[in-house]
């Protein structure tokens, strides 16, 4: 078990990587505070062995002193829900003045190549079976983890709201278009009717211009490739996290949730002002409950490692006042 992330700070033109076994959904409330104390915890990690592959990186940050760029992603909420993302990094900029804070899109491979590292080294190869799965839209009290919109050869459009995941369908190739009932989609779709998480991921497809465009909230890695391999002759376009394309390219027809800033900065206040809580007393814990039972546990030695931020509370309350206070509109 673990939240494994790599971090890198880059100082004259050389970079120094180091390896954490839990701070990848932590790294919101470890960037937060500046490069000053983003630097501080990265420097209080250990030396990386080497680089992880985008299979076990769950998080990365790479704080380029020379350039005043810090490129990153991690997080819990922040990982899947793109408005609470970009509210975050509005929030971060008043206490990264003059720094430009990009999310990587495509995880440690981003960092990768930030760097002039091979990617390729990075990529894990995962085998896996492609089924037929079809575009059945959920009902209203279902969860809508993707939301895809088919525009047909009449011209004609249709929106999904679907359950699985894009790459679920979309590696399929054009057999998926064997498996579309225009019937079934919505021609107009409201997401504000369903009550629960906002989608973190969607697709168009316009079987006449033969073009897809995809955005995401989640890292992909190597996703698009993968697309791009399985549709030969069609045109993949990464929108990243741009869900308002898929607006534009419905015409309007799609209409997204509407996120309260204020409610946002709640959340996100609550979150970094809240207090840490190590996994590695859990594990000690676990471990010595197995000893008297008699049973042999071998644990990680990088597991036995969390160092986390460490700001006092009320300089995070003066510092996270600043912040609110002066994030643009």
């Amino acid at each position: 078990m673990g939240h494994r992330a790599n971090l890198m700070i880059i100082r004259e033109g050389n970079y120094s990587l180091y390896y954490s076994h839990w701070c990848a959904i932590t790294l919101p409330n470890d960037l937060f505070w500046g490069p000053e104390a983003a630097v501080a915890f990265i420097e209080q990690q250990e030396p990386a062995e080497g680089w992880l592959d985008n299979a076990w990186a769950e998080g990365c940050a790479c704080v380029d002193l020379d350039h005043r760029q810090l490129l990153w992603y991690g997080g819990e909420d922040e990982h899947y829900e793109i408005p609470l993302r970009r509210h975050l990094l509005k929030m971060m900029q008043p206490l990264w003045p003059g720094w430009t804070i990009e999310w990587a899109s495509s995880g440690i491979l981003d960092m990768a190549a930030y760097v002039g590292y091979p990617v390729e080294e990075l990529i894990s190869e995962v085998s896996r079976t492609i089924t037929p799965l079809a575009l059945v839209p959920e009902s209203r009290d279902g969860w809508v983890r993707t939301v895809a919109s088919v525009v047909y050869l009449d011209g004609e459009l249709r929106l999904y709201p679907v359950q699985s995941e894009l790459e679920d369908y979309l590696l399929q190739g054009p057999s998926l278009v064997e498996l579309l009932n225009k019937s079934e989609g919505s021609t107009e779709l409201d997401l504000n009717e369903w009550p629960k998480e906002t989608p973190d991921q969607g697709f168009h497809l316009d079987l006449l211009a033969r073009t897809i465009d995809i955005w995401y909230a989640p890292d992909a890695g190597t996703l698009l490739q993968q697309i791009r391999t399985a549709w030969p002759g069609w045109t993949v376009t990464d929108q990243r996290d741009q869900y308002e394309s898929q607006i534009r390219l419905t015409e309007g027809k799609l209409c997204f949730k509407m996120e309260n800033p204020q409610e946002l900065t709640e959340r996100l206040t609550s979150h970094l002002l809240g207090s840490h809580s190590s996994p590695v007393d859990t594990i000690k814990e676990i471990a010595r409950l197995k000893a008297e039972a008699g049973e042999e546990i071998e644990v990680n030695p990088h597991a036995l490692v969390d160092e986390p931020q460490d700001i006092p509370l009320d300089t995070r309350e003066q510092l996270l006042r600043y912040a609110v206070a002066n994030m643009a509109g």
